[in-house]
Parts: C-alpha cells; structure tokens; sequence
C-alpha cells in the first residue's frame, strides 16, 4: 500500500499547513528530533517525536482510547478483521492532514521490521474547529482507519478517482458512520463534506439500502477469490473500476446499476455482467482441475475475457 498524504482543507481549518510532503525525513538529523513509542494500547502503538509529544501530551492521549474503540467498532461493522491485532499509530511532526500506508518508514526504522498504519499531524490533537479541539485528530484517525483496513484486508490499489485517495468517497463516508456512533459532535461537521458529492451520496445510498453487509460480503468474496486490485489494470482505469464494481454487485440482492450509472466514472454494466460471468466460469470447475488455476489466474490478472472464450 503506497503512502499517501490527506491534506486539511485550509479554508476550515486556520493554522494547517497545505504542505504536499510524501518524503520520510532522518531519524538521524538532531534538528527533527528523537521518535519515540508513546503508548501501546489494544489495538495502535503509538509513536511520537518526543518533544512534541512532552509539549502536548495532554492533547494526544486523549485520543488512545477513542482509536481502540473506533478499530472494534469497524471490524463490527464489517465483520471482517485485519490480518493484525495492532498497528502503528504515529503522531507525525508535520503539521496538517493524514497517510495511511503498508509501511511507515520513520517506524520501520526503528523496529527494523514493516510497520503498517496511519499517520495523523500532530497539530490535528489540538487544534480547535467548529468549538471542538482536536476535531482533526478524530476525523483523521478514523478516515485513514477505514483505508488501512480496506488496504489490509484486501489489498492496496482502490480506484484512486471515486473510491479512495485523490478522491475519498468510501472512506469518509465510513467514517462519517464511525464519529455519528462514537463522537456525534464531530460527524455532525464532518457529514458536510459528504453533501456537495454524488460519490459520496452514492456510497451513503448503498449503506442505507443494503448496510455493511453489501461492503462485508463483497470484501469477503474478494478476499476468497485471491483479489489484488494492483493486478488489474492501471489506476485509474475503466478495467480496475468494472472489478470493483463487479464485486459489489455479486454482494448485491438486486440491480445496482441505478447507484453506478453516471457517477463511478467509466462504469460499464456490460463489462460488470462479463467479469461476473468470467469469474463464475472458473469457479465452476473442481478444485484441483488445472484449467480452473489457469483460468483463475487470467481473472485475477485482470483478463476475465480469455477466461469466457
């Protein structure tokens, strides 16, 4: 999962940097200061540059029980769970937005090993929007949240133009669903962003109509099948879209072009019902036949038309 950086909006928040910094900076430099762990709670170890910690060590620690509580209620709404217990939570020394990554370098350095998570600026915990301080603490924490754990449990590469990233739809209103059931003060200012954006009031449109439930089975359904969204096309591309789109709607009761048509760009019903089609081909065939692993592995890399011919 690549890291990418969620700058805060500067016309709602004063003080944020707009800075687009993707670079991990040396622990070595004197200048940026020691990394430190923080806190290991149930669910997020925590780290943090020292100073800043010591200087707003009030702020950020009362964020550590509201991300433990955030990461169960997540995995009871989707029923699934990550692949780990606990990731890494780390209070970033830059000042304004958020990342989600496979592997947060800073971290890696220092226990030598992958060190998947999110990170949220460390002016998010204390900042003060809407009357709320640290209302950027709990919005970032749960946004990136929900991206870890799509990347997690499935795997990196959601289409990057109406699903996650340079346009965040699913993961904010994920998270808008999160803040109404733990911090209702905060989704009440966050669930404004979700209005102005069709993707955000389609996605919205299938959580009422079908609950968690479509998201569970569909992620559920990708997990079992072997889905690594990097293998199929580019991001964006119409291919990798259709996937998705495809396996929601094996997750689906009914029809759920109505919700796709117009809004998810390059949507295809026809090439969905094609993918559709291709993958119930392979999964046709016994187990330990040879053409169903050979078929499998043309859908799995994004070539569902050879496995129809």
């Amino acid at each position: 999962m690549k890291r990418f950086w969620r700058v805060m909006p500067k016309a709602w928040v004063v003080g944020f940097s707009a800075a687009l910094i993707l670079c991990s900076f040396s622990l070595t430099n004197p200048q940026e200061g020691k990394i430190v762990k923080i806190h290991e709670g149930k669910h997020w170890v925590w780290f943090a540059r020292e100073d800043q910690f010591e200087r707003y060590k009030q702020d950020i620690e009362r964020f550590y029980d509201y991300a433990d509580r955030a990461f169960e209620y997540l995995c009871n709404a989707w029923g699934l769970k990550p692949p780990q217990e606990k990731y890494v939570l780390f209070v970033w020394p830059r000042t304004g937005g958020g990342f989600a990554t496979g592997d947060i370098v800073e971290i890696h350095q220092i226990t030598g090993k992958p060190s998947p998570g999110i990170g949220v600026s460390f002016d998010a915990f204390f900042n003060v929007v809407y009357g709320i301080r640290g209302y950027w603490g709990y919005v970032l924490i749960t946004h990136e949240m929900v991206n870890l754990f799509t990347g997690q449990i499935i795997s990196g590469g959601w289409p990057v133009d109406w699903w996650a990233n340079h346009r965040s739809p699913f993961p904010l209103v994920t998270a808008v669903q999160i803040e109404y059931a733990l911090v209702p003060e905060v989704a009440i200012h966050h669930a404004k962003q979700i209005n102005a954006d069709p993707l955000c009031q389609m996605f919205l449109r299938l959580k009422d109509q079908y609950g968690w439930h479509l998201f569970r089975k569909a992620f559920k359904l990708a997990v079992d099948d072997g889905i690594k969204w990097e293998r199929i096309g580019e991001n964006p591309s119409k291919l990798r879209t259709n996937y998705v789109c495809a396996y929601l709607q094996m997750a689906a009761p009914e029809d759920l072009t109505p919700y796709f048509a117009g809004v998810v760009p390059d949507f295809d019903p026809k090439m969905v019902a094609d993918i559709i089609k291709a993958r119930e081909r392979w999964r046709s065939l016994p187990e330990n036949d040879a053409r169903r692993k050979e078929l499998q592995a043309l859908f799995l890399d994004g070539k569902y038309e050879a496995c129809l011919k």
